[in-house]
């Protein structure tokens, strides 16, 4: 009598289903790649475009007509060479980090000021966030008449304070000009950083203020305690998206200074914008602006990374 074939042999396979989690990420990566593809379109092809004219040595005219010109270095060592390069790092370093700061430390104040909701806090709001609604340029034409050391409202109320016994020079003077352009732009930016931590504070439960005014916690305790480990998360975007801000910010000192005095608040952003368009060099500028972009890449990784480790300590 002849033996059966075995089960295994005579039915076919069924395919193993797959899960529910990974259901669920097919289907978030196939939602998702719309704006993967729109953000490959819009961001990764012009940084590409970027990183391959900035090894050609090109006039502005060239751009529009097919590269037949040799690659080469020529532009990294022009732009890494020049007696302005180390100059411009450091105002860059000064205005990116300053800013930052001065724009986070007022709209920490603000938040705060406002999460208290007192008699008046819609109005006071409205004025807070008011620098937002203003074009860069116009708030640096704005400063740069207020600063003034001839006619300027700040220089006029120092004297009549009797600060200071001459007017301050804060636009001419190469020790003063980039942390007056920096404050400048802090309170340009700072709205932003005011809106995000008052959201952040109002996601705090309140019931844990609650609970630690019971235990008898005073009001710095309270904010060490409960409100600081509330905005971790929140700071760390907004500071993320106040560095890359900054680094990109060139309407402010163009405006205000120009990048004077002395190239004291010329920072490589305006740097990328005067070989570009003012010497009609876009290989230079194009390395100056991939130089740019590593800094301000390697500063926010940098960033991520410490706030991460601290947030793990």
């Amino acid at each position: 009598m002849a033996s059966l074939p075995a089960r295994s042999e005579a039915l076919p396979r069924r395919r193993p289903r797959l899960g529910r989690q990974a259901r669920t990420r097919l289907l978030l990566t196939a939602l998702m790649l719309p704006a993967i593809l729109c953000t490959a379109v819009l961001v990764a092809w012009p940084i590409a475009k970027l990183v391959q004219i900035s090894f050609y040595e090109l006039r502005l005219a060239e751009l529009m007509r097919p590269i037949t010109k040799p690659w080469t270095l020529a532009n990294y060592t022009a732009a890494t060479g020049h007696p302005g390069f180390v100059p411009s790092l450091a105002a860059t370093a000064v205005f990116v980090f300053a800013g930052t700061a001065a724009a986070l430390a007022i709209g920490l104040a603000t938040a705060l000021l406002l999460d208290l909701k007192l008699a008046g806090s819609t109005l006071f709001q409205a004025l807070v966030v008011s620098p937002w609604s203003v074009a860069p340029a116009i708030a640096s034409l704005i400063w740069m008449f207020l600063l003034n050391d001839q006619f300027g409202l700040v220089n006029y109320l120092l004297l009549a304070a009797g600060l200071v016994s001459a007017p301050v020079p804060f636009l001419t003077s190469p020790d003063v000009a980039i942390w007056a352009v920096t404050f400048a732009t802090a309170w340009k930016a700072y709205p932003f950083f005011t809106i995000m931590m008052l959201a952040a504070l109002q996601s705090i439960p309140h019931s844990q203020y609650e609970a630690a005014m019971m235990d008898g916690a005073g009001r710095i305790r309270r904010f060490t305690a409960i409100t600081l480990p509330g905005l971790r998360g929140f700071l760390r975007v907004t500071v993320f998206l106040g560095l890359l801000s900054q680094f990109r910010n060139v309407e402010s000192v163009l405006v205000m200074t120009g990048g004077g005095p002395a190239r004291s608040t010329e920072t490589l952003a305006v740097r990328v914008y005067t070989e570009t368009f003012q010497y009609l060099s876009p290989g230079r500028g194009a390395a100056l602006g991939v130089l740019t972009l590593v800094v301000a890449v390697a500063t926010t990784l940098a960033f991520l990374w410490a706030t991460r480790k601290r947030a793990d300590i």
